[in-house]
C-alpha cells in the first residue's frame, strides 16, 4: 500500500461513510457531549488512519499525530494525549462501530457485480476467526480465562476476481468455539462455495449441509 495515505486512501475511505447516519448516532449516543477537542468524527478518522498504518498502541497513535503536520492538517487537530484517546475509546459503545460497519457492507454489496472467481466456481465465501485479548477489569463480559478477557471475531468475506469485501461479522467472548457459529455464517446458496479451517469442523452439520446442497471446502 502507498505510504502516502493521508490524503488519498484515508480521504477515499471517509467519503464512503454515511455521515447522516453518523450524525444520528452522535445525537443518539451523545458522542460529542462535553467534548471540546476530540469530536467523534475526528476520532473515527484517527482510528482509520491508525488501522491503515498498523499502529500498535494509543501512545504510538498520539505520537504519529504530533509528528505529522499533514495528519494534523487533515484532522484539524494538533495533538492528543494517550489518556484522552483511552478515555474516548473506553466510552465508545461497540454498537456504534457495528452500525457503521454494517452500513458499509450493505453499500459494498449494493454495487458489487455478480461475484465470481472463475466461471465454474461462482461465489467464494471465506470464513475464519481471530482471538483478541482484552482487559479483564474493563471487559468482564468477555470471559475467556481466569486472568484475562478476550473476544473472538468470526468474519465471512466474499472473494471475487475483482474485489474482496467483508460480508458478515460476529463478535463474541473468546470462550465460544468456532463451530458454534457455523449456522449463522453458512448460506444455503447453490452458487457459493464456503471455505473454512478445522476449527469449524462438525461432521453432523456437514451431513446436513450435504443434504441441503451447501458446498464447502475444509481440512
Amino acid at each position: 500500500m502507498d505510504k502516502d495515505i493521508i490524503k488519498s486512501t484515508l480521504s477515499v475511505l471517509l467519503n464512503e461513510i454515511d455521515y447522516k447516519m453518523v450524525e444520528n448516532l452522535i445525537g443518539t449516543y451523545g458522542l460529542n457531549r462535553y467534548t471540546k477537542k476530540l469530536k467523534f468524527q475526528t476520532f473515527l478518522s484517527l482510528l482509520i488512519h491508525a488501522q491503515l498504518n498498523q499502529t500498535e498502541s494509543l501512545t504510538a497513535c498520539s505520537k504519529e499525530l504530533s509528528d505529522s503536520e499533514k495528519l494534523q492538517k487533515h484532522l484539524d487537530l494538533v495533538s492528543i494525549s494517550t489518556a484522552q484517546l483511552s478515555r474516548k475509546l473506553n466510552n465508545l459503545s461497540p454498537e456504534i462501530m457495528e452500525r457503521i460497519f454494517k452500513s458499509l457492507v450493505l453499500k459494498v454489496q449494493s454495487v458489487l457485480r455478480t461475484p465470481s472467481i472463475i466461471r465454474e466456481i461462482g461465489k467464494l465465501l471465506v470464513i475464519d476467526s481471530t482471538t483478541m485479548s482484552m482487559s479483564l477489569g474493563q471487559s468482564p463480559w468477555a470471559n475467556f480465562r481466569k486472568t484475562k478477557a478476550g473476544i473472538k471475531l468470526h468474519l465471512k468475506v466474499v472473494v471475487t476476481k475483482d474485489i474482496t469485501s467483508p460480508d458478515q461479522a460476529i463478535i463474541l467472548p473468546a470462550k465460544h468455539a468456532d463451530r458454534t457459529q457455523m449456522n449463522l455464517l453458512i448460506e444455503v446458496d447453490s452458487d457459493a462455495i464456503h471455505l473454512f479451517d478445522r476449527g469449524y469442523v462438525d461432521y453432523k452439520q456437514f451431513d446436513q449441509w450435504c443434504k441441503s446442497e451447501v458446498r464447502f471446502i475444509t481440512r
